[in-house]
């Protein structure tokens, strides 16, 4: 069937190549409505409980975001300001403000400039002055305000909700540029944080990340290929079918609407490394044919049609591998398996369309410039490299055991590695130390107890009962009284507002209703008064992960006993709270996701080989690819994101790969009588499977140049996988196959 498939391609290889190309154009367009998405709720599954109470949160409380602008007195030259009382700062807050009430989408802003113009009617004209209305305040507000040495304060600017990533970018930019209209005085830093600041530098990184990955993985796949084929006309032919695929690829996703997220962005880069395999084993085996004398038109044919056999192996375990993301429940990792799926399908399709195209045109345009045509030495082919692979083929022929127990001490190594992975999924993690950023909002928290608000959504028949407001002030009262646990050092409520113009929470309700009637529809009340929010503030998302964890189980274990009257119900919700959803619910994809891709794998091995002994000698190594990966992220401390959720299915979709070549040219060697078989395998296909484990590792090293960390561990994880699956190939499929089969090498079908 390959065979009569591969005439076709090679005859009728021009027409096919226009259609690509065709493709190729559509493509390019599609480009263009790419877009980029770094929304939390995004990642999260439709119908999840967490998601809907956050939708309630979000319509019925006319729900916010907030910018955090934090005021620093940041150096100490002459003629600079040295405390953020003085005046000239305190003007320039009042300015600042005044500004960004005028924009549209500022709901309310609070800062120390507010306190004086309440206070006095007026802004300060002198430091004293200023200290003096400060030092009025107790201590517990002022704290809010001001750190405790004076350097640093906060304006907080809350937003309205925003929807999309293009207006949260202008809401950001317009702000930052009211930031640097004010002047403010010599030594005061002035840096925007917060959900939107965070947000934001989120989405400009990743837009820079793919660009700046895609160019490096391109770079390093040239470099290796212009060393491996030794000319640059040849190191472009197995890279020409990539470039199609991967620009199919992007179009694709612009035309399917497929958002560039935390995870797909890292999709180029990623292509590149994966994609150029395909198109070195057609090339290389193109060139083997040539060498034993058939012409172009056989070689090609040839090579479709034995390399095909393995590429499409290869190409369906990966993507079974890839498909078992499909059952997880996060969005995120649906989008990344189908633009996978769908990139390596295109990179294989055009792989066997184009690469036979190309090396005819090239070989005929060689022809056509020098007269006669000489068939390529290819490095890989010759030299120190093959010896090196005949050698470790004769090494496993006649000591395959000892290689085994070489890779079980390896394995005794990793397999401590593993017991020390963990998993982290806040949005903040994710953006590089040492951003403006981050660092203001670590002095927000280390000066002001964090900023982080965390919700419980209380619902009833209605909410000014005054038994539930009075259960809703002792579990406030209770929660606060922990704070050195839970690390809560604010809170709000109706219960608040009701003690605050009574002193008490009287049985009235009417009194109730007379207290709350100017907050309906606001923040805290729901419009039919059957909602209302408990708001915390606090540091929970600056702590270690297993604090955080610890935190939202201590609220979650405290609304389950809280005592309130029949009929009420209670909900964490907000951004924070969905962080914790998203980790918990990470945590169980990553079994579920590695489990079902693992027996796919073994499902589409057995069913294309149908020999069990074949079988198992495919998939070991892949197994412990798996396992070395996640044993190397325990040791050097790589956590499970969102984005490495799926690298297991991953890696073992992709680790299997390079036991089915070599077992493959093993079977076929083994058909033709050979007596060693196993040498031949190994010294043919290994060094054609380095060439593709370079170039695929270094599509996937190019991603350690982003600047976003989960991208950067993402391409680490799956080099180092590469590579471990690599090795564990080179060392058990053959040790194996040399187990099963060294007593019989001839053409048997066991």
């Amino acid at each position: 069937m390959l065979r009569k498939v591969a005439k076709i391609i090679v005859k009728y290889r021009v027409a096919f190549a226009l259609i690509s190309i065709f493709m190729l154009v559509v493509s390019i367009y599609g480009i263009q409505n790419l877009r980029f998405e770094s929304d939390l709720r995004s990642m999260l599954p439709e119908g999840h409980p967490a998601i809907e109470d956050y939708n309630t949160f979000q319509n019925e409380f006319q729900s916010s975001d907030s910018a955090l602008i934090v005021v620093k007195v940041d150096s100490i030259e002459p003629r600079g300001v040295y405390d953020i009382r003085d005046p000239q700062v305190i003007q320039a807050i009042y300015e600042l403000e005044q500004r960004l009430r005028q924009r549209e989408y500022v709901t309310d802003t609070i800062s120390i400039a507010d306190v004086y113009m309440q206070v006095l009617g007026r802004l300060p004209e002198t430091e004293e002055e200023a200290k003096f209305v400060l030092n009025m305040l107790p201590a517990e507000t002022r704290s809010q305000l001001v750190s405790r040495d004076y350097t640093t304060t906060i304006i907080v600017v809350t937003v309205s909700r925003e929807k999309n990533s293009k207006t949260l970018t202008r809401v950001y930019k317009e702000i930052q540029a009211d930031i640097n209209d004010v002047k403010f005085p010599k030594n005061v830093e002035v840096v925007q944080t917060g959900n939107i600041g965070i947000t934001y530098r989120i989405l400009e990184l990743l837009q820079s990340d793919l660009n700046k990955t895609m160019a490096i993985s391109f770079v390093l796949v040239l470099g290796l290929l212009l060393y491996f084929y030794r000319s640059p006309v040849k190191a472009l032919i197995p890279l020409t079918p990539l470039v199609f695929g991967v620009t199919m690829t992007l179009g694709a996703m612009g035309l399917l609407g497929i958002p560039l997220d935390i995870a797909t962005t890292t999709i180029g880069a990623m292509l590149i490394g994966m994609g150029i395999d395909y198109g070195v084993h057609v090339t290389n085996r193109c060139y083997e044919e040539r060498k034993r004398g058939k012409s172009i038109e056989e070689a090609a044919e040839e090579a479709i049609a034995e390399t095909g056999k393995a590429l499409l192996g290869a190409a369906l375990t990966t993507v079974a591998g890839f498909a078992a993301m499909y059952l997880s429940s996060l969005p995120m990792l649906h989008n990344l398996a189908t633009t996978l799926i769908l990139g390596l399908g295109l990179a294989a399709l055009n792989a066997v369309v184009i690469t036979p195209a190309v090396i005819i045109l090239e070989e005929d345009v060689m022809k056509r410039l020098k007269g006669h045509y000489e068939v390529p030495e290819i490095r890989s082919h010759s030299g120190i490299l093959r010896e090196a692979f005949r050698s470790l083929g004769e090494g496993i022929r006649r000591r395959p055991f000892t290689f085994l127990g070489a890779v079980f001490l390896i394995t005794l190594v990793f397999g401590y590695g593993v017991t020390q992975v963990t998993t982290e999924v806040r949005l903040e993690k994710f953006v590089p130390k040492g951003m403006p950023e981050i660092e203001a909002l670590k002095d927000v928290r280390s000066d002001f107890g964090g900023q982080d608000e965390l919700y419980v959504l209380v619902k009833a028949d209605d909410v000014r009962d005054p038994t539930l407001v009075r259960s809703i002030y002792r579990f406030e009262n209770e929660i606060t009284a922990d704070s050195y646990y839970n690390n809560v050092f604010d809170s709000e409520s109706i219960a608040d507002i009701v003690v605050e113009k009574y002193g008490y929470i009287p049985n009235d309700e009417e009194k109730i209703r007379e207290a709350l009637k100017d907050y309906e529809g606001q923040n805290l009340v729901s419009p039919d008064y059957s909602m209302t929010l408990i708001k915390f503030t606090g540091d929970f998302g600056g702590v270690s992960i297993n604090d955080f964890r610890r935190i939202m189980s201590y609220f979650e274990d405290a609304i389950k006993t809280a005592d309130f009257p029949p009929g009420v119900s209670l909900s964490l919700t907000g951004d924070i709270y969905l962080n914790y959803v998203l980790d918990s619910l990470t945590n169980e994809e990553i079994n579920r996701i590695s489990a079902y891709g693992t027996i796919f794998v073994i499902l589409i091995v057995l069913i294309l080989f149908k020999r069990p002994k074949v079988s198992i000698a495919m998939i070991t190594p892949m197994f412990l690819g798996a396992l070395w990966t996640v044993g190397f992220m325990g040791l050097v401390g790589i956590p499970f994101t969102q984005t490495l959720a799926g690298v297991i299915s991953m890696i073992v979709g992709l680790g299997v790969d390079y036991g089915m070549h070599l077992s493959h040219r093993f079977l076929e060697e083994r058909e033709k009588g050979n007596p060693r078989p196993i040498v031949t395998s190994v010294e043919n296909v290994g060094p054609g499977i380095l060439v593709g484990a370079l170039t695929t590792a270094g599509g996937f090293l190019a991603l350690l140049a982003g600047e976003l960390p989960t991208i950067h561990d993402f391409g680490l994880t799956l080099a180092f996988g590469i590579f471990a699956s690599v090795l564990a190939s080179y060392l058990v499929t053959p040790a194996l196959l040399q187990i099963f089969y060294g007593k019989d090498p001839g053409g048997g079908s066991r």
